[in-house]
């Protein structure tokens, strides 16, 4: 095996405006820890050097730093507290490796880091690229969250392989500012005014001391397959009987992993950490990360234009009682009541209000004194075709394309990705270690999907 790592800085070749040399983070971007969002991408033989290979996606990389300058840089504190990212270029750590094995399956060490928290002063990007035996390459990266969510993500990745392949930047699709401030985009909409935090928000009178406990416990995760007709069934046994009373397929997914994870728990007596809903509310916080650039008003969000954390997060109250039942009318209610929190949540108003939220000086000054009350995560990528041509690098679009193998993820989340030449439903679930065995015998969800293995791979 050989292993390098070099560090890439960007080109000089743009005449682009210089960027701001810090951009504070805005409060959408410091709602979880320092940690990083992974893609790992797998490519048959390119029928060339490795060499070749990795020599053009470092130049690709080093160009698409400079017109990326957020991401050539780290995050900082000031003094007083104020989280920002400095554009003064650090690099880009980029690792090499050869494998002498063919390749297996997509497993950790194939990421170029995995830890959580992200170490201070990280670069905001790190990338390795692997080449077994077979010829299979595979390039992950790995992308501090605090900097953007997916979507901001997958646009500069989009770019770096628009250049590897030896094509223009489009720069209608690159930001032209790189600050932090997404009301400008909702400025027709209404400001927040309630002097009540929008659920599942607290602000407290001090600054916290830290990540709340459970979004920092271990956890055991289990991934699983739910295909479309499966899907389908599932949204047809879910359904309310009232015709106007909808639910999408999504909504009555969320609903039955949101049920097994509560199941599990309870059957276990699962300690309740600092973050989650008290025991005697009777009621369980499911948060959903909804990205809401597709949300403004004049449709100028989306395609590029804006880098940061724009994952509104929504909360749902549900009973814990439907949660713990395994009936289809239960579980019809929980997704009722997701289908409900979406409608309510995700109007131009209500996210410009979350954004108010999030901007009043009140909330923010001194900052860190925000933080939220959750029991089930979800991140939803499924909008995301992440096998797409847009991430050719030259020798064609990836046949496989993961969000990490194994990495680190907090209990009580569930991170669902497509396939989009089969439509079937992947997910990553998780939750305490004591509880994982209940969660793998769910009757409920092993009705309707199935669990996938969790391969491991040692060279």
């Amino acid at each position: 095996m050989i292993k390098e790592t070099c560090i890439i800085y960007p080109t000089s070749r743009h005449t682009c405006p210089s960027p701001p040399l810090a951009i504070p983070l805005h409060g959408l971007d410091l709602l979880g820890p320092p940690m990083d969002i992974h893609n790992h991408r797998f490519y048959h033989s390119p029928g060339c050097s490795f060499t070749v290979i990795t020599d053009k996606l470092k130049s690709s990389l080093s160009e698409a730093l400079e017109l990326y300058p957020p991401v050539a840089g780290t995050v900082k504190t000031k003094e007083n507290g104020e989280v920002y990212i400095s554009t003064e270029a650090i690099g880009t750590p980029f690792t090499t490796e050869v494998i002498d094995a063919p390749y297996v399956c997509d497993f950790e060490r194939l990421s170029p880091r995995n830890t959580l928290p992200i170490p201070l002063l990280s670069p905001s990007l790190a990338v390795k690229v692997t080449k077994f035996s077979c010829g299979v390459v595979v390039v992950a990266s790995s992308i501090n969250h605090q900097i953007t969510d997916l979507c901001g993500y997958l646009d500069f990745l989009k770019l770096w392989s628009k250049l590897a392949r030896g094509e223009a930047a489009d720069f209608t699709k690159i930001p032209t500012s790189w600050f932090h401030n997404p009301g400008r985009f909702f400025s027709e909409a209404d400001n927040y005014t309630s002097g009540n935090p929008p659920p599942p928000f607290e602000v407290h009178s001090a600054p916290l001391t830290g990540p709340q406990a459970l979004l920092l416990a271990t956890s055991n995760f289990t991934r699983w397959k739910i295909t479309k007709s499966s899907l389908q069934r599932l949204k047809q046994d879910l359904s309310p009987s009232a015709p106007e009373k909808w639910i999408s397929s999504g909504d009555a997914l969320v609903a039955i992993i949101s049920g097994a994870i509560t199941r599990a728990r309870e059957s276990k007596k699962v300690k309740r950490l600092e973050g989650r809903s008290p025991e005697e509310s009777q009621i369980e916080a499911i948060s959903m990360a909804a990205d809401g650039r597709e949300r403004a008003p004049e449709g100028n969000m989306a395609e590029g234009q804006y880098f940061g954390n724009f994952n509104v997060l929504l909360s749902s109250e549900v009973c814990r009682s439907d949660l713990l039942s395994s009936t289809n009318e239960a579980a019809s209610r929980v997704a009722l009541a997701i289908r409900n929190t979406l409608n309510a949540e995700l109007s131009p108003e209500a996210v410009k209000s979350k954004i108010s939220f999030f901007e009043d000086p009140k909330n923010i000054e001194p900052p860190g004194r925000i933080s939220w009350t959750v029991d089930v995560i979800f991140t939803n990528w499924c909008k995301f075709d992440l096998k797409s041509k847009d991430y050719d690098l030259g020798w064609g679009k990836p046949f496989l394309a993961t969000d990490g193998a194994g990495c680190i993820f907090p209990p009580g989340y569930c991170l669902l990705t497509k396939d989009y030449d089969t439509s079937d439903i992947f997910m990553l679930i998780t939750v305490e270690e004591e509880a994982a065995d209940k969660l793998i015998r769910d009757l409920m969800l092993n009705v309707y999907a199935e669990r996938e293995p969790n391969q491991s791979y040692k060279v």
